[in-house]
């Protein structure tokens, strides 16, 4: 069992916060909203409350229009002794499960022309759904494509892109599809 880690720990520089503070204001938001509800109020409170509760509802949206790409995003892989991949967010909370025997590809997505940018890896899966990773360099996607087993030649520029063929994962690494890789 190994893992490849993606992400960069500025994330909890920023991500961790803005999750709290996500959570805290949505809080604050039921918090008023009950008040409203139980509380024997006058005129001027009550509108205090409407303020504080609207407010805080407004930036808790708005917060978790940030937080959201960054805990559906996965940050690291782990291949287990089968091949199967279990792919977690920065938090290290299960994303996907990836099995062994389910075809899939790999794409190095937007990674600049000399893989001097910075992009995303994407896996797409046999049933069609897209795995994200969070943002990652050029140079960490060579080094994530060396430590999962691809050689050079397994990858094809497409579009900007760098694409792996359809190919399941065993113990060893990737098994490229015969009938799929000779397209």
């Amino acid at each position: 069992m190994r893992e490849i880690a993606l992400g960069q720990w500025t994330y909890f520089a920023w991500h961790l916060p803005t999750a709290l503070l996500c959570v805290a204001t949505g809080v604050l938001a039921m918090v008023m909203a009950r008040s409203l509800w139980r509380d024997e109020l006058g005129l001027a409170e009550r509108r205090l409350r409407f303020s504080v509760l609207g407010w805080s509802a407004v930036l808790s949206s708005l917060l978790s229009l940030a937080v959201w790409p960054y805990l559906s995003a996965f940050a690291s892989v782990e291949v287990r002794r089968d091949g199967t991949w279990e792919l977690s967010n920065y938090l290290g909370v299960p994303v996907a499960v990836v099995p062994a025997s389910e075809s899939r590809r790999v794409e190095g997505e937007d990674l600049g022309g000399l893989n001097l940018g910075s992009g995303r890896i994407r896996v797409l899966r046999a049933d069609g759904s897209r795995l994200e990773s969070v943002r990652i360099s050029g140079r960490r996607f060579d080094r994530a494509r060396d430590e999962l087993g691809y050689p050079s030649s397994a990858l094809r520029p497409a579009r900007g892109s760098v694409l792996t063929g359809a190919h399941t994962y065993g113990p060893n690494g990737p098994v490229m599809d015969a009938e799929l890789a000779s397209r």
